[in-house]
């Protein structure tokens, strides 16, 4: 009994993967096969969604067996167990069942939400779009905003519609002075819905890669739609922009309105800039607060932190509750957390979905550990579209002057990794050598492997981790 509810549950699973989007679940599928032929990463959550769409298709096998039974016992036992395999039938008509259903509850909800954020006068919203750094971003600034004010952002990687109004309706009250909202992003629209649920006061771009170009198609697609959230801020509202980053100072001005105010945040807004690799953090002069240091790995931190004290001077903070809030930044987790591990092996775990940009920064990260072995851990990364060779040809290009060692899970795009790291163009190490590679089927076989691989003193990386969807 239990192996036939194994698949169904399986089947439900991919379903869940795929955000519940028909079209990509068939296609998923169809691709790695209709039940399951190894361990899962993950396993199903079963949220209400879940646990309807579940009952619907038990409802619907039951009465197509009931009716066979009718005929004879012979026919029900044959459509009890043949059509197990084929219950992603069953969840999809469930799931056209279920829409209608769905998008009302999900339109009361979004409802509630918008007449909840409108009686809070006195709040300020910050929107924060981007194709990477988001989370990172959102964190920094709720620890300087809330400093002086009392500061909520969206938690973890809440980021859609109805994951933001639940939040809003859970958490928001009369006390709530500035709210830092994490914008994602799928398809075009989507930040522009989110801005007409928690239109900002400021909007904050990160950056503009390739991340969602499988689904957006063209990189102008990618950027409009992050440019979304200057385009619906509030009248006389402030723009606050990645001033590194060449596809957002190249494209903001088409999306700017005549009232709108914009600022830039960068790195070069440090004078001074040393990362102190024993005790992880950042010595930086800024140009508005002196001497301070940032407990984060990334350079993009410096960043960060230039944007949250923008924004905080806008908002009133002053110089010294800035500064406190600056020391309470800790590291995200799976976003370049550091971890010290026995033998003085320093792992460090940038495990959540990855980008162009954030894998520039893992080496960047990887390559001020001079005088340690150096381990890179990867199964590239997704929704790459038509940019997927290119990009992990550089990545393996510019990992053959920073890592020792490359470890690579074996799957459609990381042979491009290698090819890269054995290419002409590639550079090389210090040592003058290539990295040793070194491949593995799965990540969990790859993870049993490293108490053979791993020696004291290393620093190993690991680099995004694909969801069973992209496996």
């Amino acid at each position: 009994m239990q192996l036939l509810f194994k698949i169904p549950k399986y089947q439900l699973y991919l379903l869940q993967l795929e955000n519940y989007e028909l079209g990509r679940y068939l296609k998923l599928l169809f691709k790695k096969g209709l039940w399951p032929k190894g361990a899962q990463r993950k396993t199903l959550v079963w949220t209400s969604k879940a646990k309807a769409l579940m009952l619907m298709a038990v409802g619907l096998h039951l009465l197509i067996i009931i009716c066979l039974a009718l005929n004879s016992s012979l026919w029900f036992l044959l459509g009890l167990i043949v059509l197990i395999p084929v219950y992603f039938i069953f969840f999809s008509i469930a799931l056209l069942l279920l829409w209608p259903f769905d998008w009302l509850v999900k339109r009361v909800v979004i409802y509630r939400a918008k007449l909840k954020i409108q009686k809070l006068q006195n709040l300020k919203v910050i929107g924060v779009a981007g194709s990477y750094g988001k989370t990172t971003m959102k964190e920094v600034l709720l620890e300087v905003l809330g400093a002086k004010f009392n500061a909520a952002a969206t938690p973890e990687s809440v980021n859609t519609p109805v994951g933001i109004a639940r939040w809003i309706l859970k958490k928001f009250d009369d006390s709530l002075e500035v709210a830092i909202v994490e914008m994602g992003e799928h398809y075009s629209g989507d930040v522009e819905e989110l801005c007409r649920l928690t239109q900002p006061d400021i909007a904050v771009v990160t950056g503009i890669n390739e991340a969602h170009l499988e689904r957006m198609g063209t990189m102008e697609n990618v950027t409009a739609t992050i440019f979304e959230i200057v385009s619906n801020l509030k009248p006389k509202g402030l723009a606050v922009l990645n001033g590194d980053d060449d596809l957002v100072i190249g494209n903001y001005k088409k999306f700017v309105w005549p009232d709108h105010r914009v600022e830039k945040f960068q790195i070069s807004n440090f004078k001074f800039q040393k990362f102190n690799t024993e005790a992880l953090y950042w010595e930086c002069e800024h140009k508005d607060l002196g001497s301070i240091k940032i407990h984060l790995l990334g350079e993009y931190a410096l960043a960060d932190v230039d944007c949250a004290i923008k924004i905080a001077l806008e908002l009133g903070v002053s110089n010294e509750e800035i500064k406190q809030g600056i020391e309470k930044i800790k590291p995200v987790e799976h976003r370049l957390q550091p971890i010290k591990s026995a033998g003085n092996i320093l792992v460090i775990d940038d495990s959540y979905n990855s980008s162009p940009a954030a894998a520039k920064e893992a080496m960047a990260v990887l390559a001020r550990f001079k005088n340690r072995r150096k381990l890179y851990i990867t199964p590239g990364m997704v929704e790459m579209g038509k940019a997927a060779k290119e990009t992990h040809l550089k990545i393996g290009q510019e990992l053959a002057e920073v890592a020792d060692v490359v470890i690579l899970i074996k799957n459609s795009v990381t042979p491009f990794v290698e090819e890269g790291i054995r290419s002409e163009g590639a550079g090389l190490r210090v040592e003058g050598e290539k990295p040793k590679v070194i491949w593995f089927e799965t990540a969990g076989e790859a993870h049993q492997a490293l108490k053979d691989i791993l020696r004291p003193n290393d620093v190993i990386l690991f680099q995004n981790d694909w969801g069973d969807q992209y496996v």
